[in-house]
């Protein structure tokens, strides 16, 4: 083989391996240095609470007010799995349409 064709070779098989390990997050972990600023930002209040998922409340709130919040959040989430329901069932009982020629 040719210098060359080994050359390309060795490129191809570096790239690939490079690609591998960013894709894998082995390079994701490599912490880059923070750029510098010159104005500082006013610290944000933070809570240990942790979010709240499609219109759920915190796991740890009892209160009635918390609880007809995720009533009504799985009336939606229901009124969802009803359309997605429909919309298979007609899928399922579609029939093939011959093709005209």
């Amino acid at each position: 083989m040719s210098t060359a064709i080994k050359w390309v070779i060795a490129i191809i098989i570096i790239a690939g391996g490079a690609w591998l390990l960013w894709w894998s997050g082995w390079l994701g972990g490599i912490q880059q240095p923070a750029p510098e600023s010159t104005t500082t930002a006013p610290a944000e209040a933070t809570s240990n609470t942790p979010p709240t998922l499609n219109g759920m409340s915190s796991a740890s709130d009892t209160s009635d007010v918390a609880v007809a919040q995720d009533i009504a959040a799985v009336d939606s989430q229901m009124q969802g799995l009803v359309s997605d329901s429909a919309s298979v069932d007609a899928s399922v009982s579609d029939t093939p349409v011959t093709q005209s020629y």
